[in-house]
């Protein structure tokens, strides 16, 4: 019995060592194999073209976000990233001719009825540009006239869309100015830069010197460019709000030839105007793998530009972009809230 005993024993013990011993090789393996994937990754981060295209993208996309303190761990020469702190901060700023006509003001080129254009028509933006891909809508205004910058009355936070939306009747909406947002849970009570409101000015200062200011006057012409709130009113100008960057300015496409990486890769929103008048609101999702990573300045512009859009500029992004069609969300906003964030204004179609 004690003959059995030990044998049993003897083959419980081998077959303990078998799985330890095994269990090492795995252990060993996993080990290497990690190893290996991380050499393989920092050697093609830095020491093959596209890694650096890669870390430039990365830098360029924290830069433009609360968290720009990680920018360095991007590992970029210090100038490289204040080259692209300097295209993010101070970009060029050209003010728009005054040349996009009212529909009334067109002369007319024929005597045959032109087909009614509907009020607001979508367009579906699903894209893929290199190693990245995004999701968007675009929007359509005929009627430049009924377009207007819709002012939250709080004080202690801004509006969501949606109650922007059930205050005034919106058939369409999009978010407009920044405001101070630490860590990202900014209220949004208050708006970054100048506010004009139904020819009244509600905010005369800039904020961040950078910013530009984006108006529609009382005949339906989007201007865009560097005024003081007194001047917009001087030309006429209805409502208006800052932020940065202009997109394009009569006609020519400032992100034609810019790097993209210098303002990453985010959700998006633009307003522009074509030459006919037509108002047009652009958001692009983000920040949402399987879904919509998002679009840098340079693929915005160019959406618009392919479009005919002769004027446009940005309008705050990140989690703030979304829009509204009929009281429904027709875009995906990256807020965790599905409702999006407290603005404090909003472009919107009345």
């Amino acid at each position: 019995m004690q003959t059995l005993s030990r044998t049993r024993t003897r083959r419980r013990q081998q077959r303990r060592n078998r799985l330890w011993r095994m269990l090492k090789r795995m252990l060993l393996a996993g080990t290497m194999t990690f190893v290996t994937c991380m050499l393989l990754g920092i050697t093609f981060l830095f020491a093959t073209e596209k890694g650096e295209e890669l870390r430039e993208w990365a830098a360029g996309t924290l830069l433009t976000t609360q968290h720009d303190y990680w920018a360095p761990y991007t590992f970029l020469p210090e100038e490289k990233l204040e080259e692209l702190r300097q295209q993010i901060r101070n970009p060029v700023v050209i003010n728009s001719a005054d040349a996009i006509a009212a529909a009334e003001e067109k002369p007319k080129v024929t005597e045959e009825p032109l087909p009614q254009r509907e009020l607001i028509e979508i367009e579906e933006i699903d894209e893929k540009r290199g190693n990245y891909y995004f999701k968007g809508k675009l929007m359509y205004i005929s009627d430049p006239k009924r377009v207007q910058l819709l002012v939250t009355t709080r004080t202690d936070r801004g509006d969501l869309l949606d109650e922007f939306v059930k205050k005034h009747n919106a058939l369409g909406i999009v978010n407009a100015s920044g405001f101070h947002d630490p860590d990202g849970y900014g209220k949004g009570a208050k708006a970054n830069g100048l506010v004009i409101k139904d020819g009244k000015i509600l905010q005369s200062y800039n904020a961040k010197g950078s910013e530009t200011a984006l108006g529609i006057t009382f005949d339906g012409k989007l201007i865009t460019g560097n005024y003081t709130a007194q001047q917009l009113i001087e030309m006429g100008v209805k409502d208006a709000m800052s932020f940065r960057p202009q997109l394009i300015v009569d006609g020519k496409n400032l992100f034609a030839d810019k790097p993209a990486k210098s303002w990453g890769i985010q959700p998006r929103t633009a307003i522009g105007q074509k030459e006919d008048g037509t108002i047009v609101f652009l958001v692009i999702d983000g920040r949402q793998p399987g879904h919509s990573i998002g679009a840098s300045m340079n693929d915005v512009a160019d959406i618009l530009a392919e479009r005919g859009v002769v004027t446009a500029m940005a309008m705050d992004g990140g989690s703030s972009s979304m829009m509204l069609h009929n009281n429904e969300a027709i875009t995906k906003t990256s807020c965790p809230y599905y409702r999006g964030r407290f603005l404090p204004n909003a472009w919107a179609v009345l």
